[in-house]
């Protein structure tokens, strides 16, 4: 039995590297062809959902991991990582980024810091997507939708199932709880759960995050 466990488990570490090597190669051809500019090391598991406007710009670090999809992580994987960025939006993905199975919907600017983690199924909006005016909504091309951008510092980190909704910033090393709703600031350091997202506590060094944050 533990003979086969050790098979079954070197077949699925075998299997991870050639999708990982797959899919990374496809979503680096996806991305240079909407003219992206990549850095070395880049790593995606599972397909990449990316719709990319012409004029729109995409800048990606060096060593960023994206998963995509339940094999990568279970958290958000019913669901795939999805990039979708509208005319003259600027994305830019630092260094050492890790994401999972998030939507990234980006009109104006989404920037993620250098070490940041995204966990799985995180929204991250930089647009209402609507007017808050009847009479707009009901005009095609939504105009009267307000647009601000969206900053997650370095080494911050926003927990599963979060939402950070326009004009949203978040401080270096910052943590955001799992199923939080962002639509402020969350300064450096502090962590912040709940809908609206508010502060629990100043993050400490060296101690683990708060059961709600995981």
């Amino acid at each position: 039995m533990n003979a086969l466990r050790l098979a079954l488990d070197a077949r699925a570490v075998a299997a991870a590297r050639l999708s990982t090597a797959f899919w990374t190669a496809v979503a680096w051809l996806r991305l240079r062809a909407h003219g992206a500019q990549i850095g070395r090391g880049l790593r995606v598991r599972g397909p990449l959902r990316l719709r990319c406007h012409r004029t729109a710009t995409i800048a990606i670090g060096r060593g960023c991991r994206i998963q995509s999809g339940f094999g990568g992580n279970a958290v958000g994987g019913n669901g795939r990582m999805a990039l979708w960025l509208g005319a003259g939006a600027v994305l830019t993905i630092g260094d050492h980024v890790g994401m999972s199975n998030a939507t990234i919907v980006c009109l104006r600017a989404v920037t993620i810091g250098d070490g940041a983690l995204v966990g799985g199924d995180c929204r991250i909006y930089d647009t209402d997507f609507h007017s808050q005016d009847a009479a707009e909504r009901a005009r095609p091309g939504n105009p009267g939708a307000r647009r601000a951008p969206v900053t997650i510092g370095p080494r911050a980190f926003l927990g599963g199932h979060a939402i950070l909704l326009k004009g949203a910033a978040v401080g270096a090393e910052a943590v955001v709880g799992a199923g939080a709703v962002v639509r402020g600031v969350v300064p450096a350091g502090e962590v912040w759960a709940g809908n609206p997202a508010v502060p629990l506590r100043p993050r400490s060094v060296g101690r683990a995050p708060l059961e709600a944050v995981r």
